[in-house]
């Protein structure tokens, strides 16, 4: 009677066991699952963020395009340069985007930091110009 009792005080244990186990598995999962969620959720507003910026950037390549078309000799090399340099920016951009969809989950923070970069330099750079372009048309005013 006594190993019957040591017997069903193992089988009872093991049953115990296990029963954590798959409690701590399935909260390892849950995390996972919130981690998951999180990335996607950056990489949503990241990408957003960098599309509107690539949109801005297009909407200005193309006013740059119409005042080249009239444009006189002394603006024109002006132009040309913002034109270049936009060009430049938005491959930049474009390249992100493209880095941002082929991250995976163990290469996504240091995507995420040099798309973070990337958006705050570009746009450093698109204001700097905005105001150069300003410039060149207010003095022709």
């Amino acid at each position: 009677m006594k190993t019957f009792f040591r017997i069903l005080a193992m089988v009872g244990l093991t049953v115990l066991l296990f029963s954590i186990t798959q409690c701590t598995t399935n909260n390892d999962r849950a995390e996972t699952t919130e981690v998951e969620v999180d990335v996607d959720d950056e990489r949503n507003e990241i990408r957003d963020d960098l599309r509107e910026l690539r949109n801005d950037i297009d909407k200005e390549l193309e006013k740059i395009g119409r005042r080249l078309d009239n444009a006189t000799e002394t603006e024109r090399p002006r132009l040309e340069d913002a034109n270049r340099r936009l060009t430049d920016e938005k491959v930049r951009v474009d390249k992100t985007l493209e880095d941002i969809e082929s991250a995976s989950e163990e290469t996504w923070k240091d995507v995420k930091q040099a798309a973070n970069e990337t958006s705050r330099e570009v746009k450093a750079g698109f204001q700097e110009l905005g105001r150069e372009l300003n410039d060149l048309f207010d003095d022709k005013d």
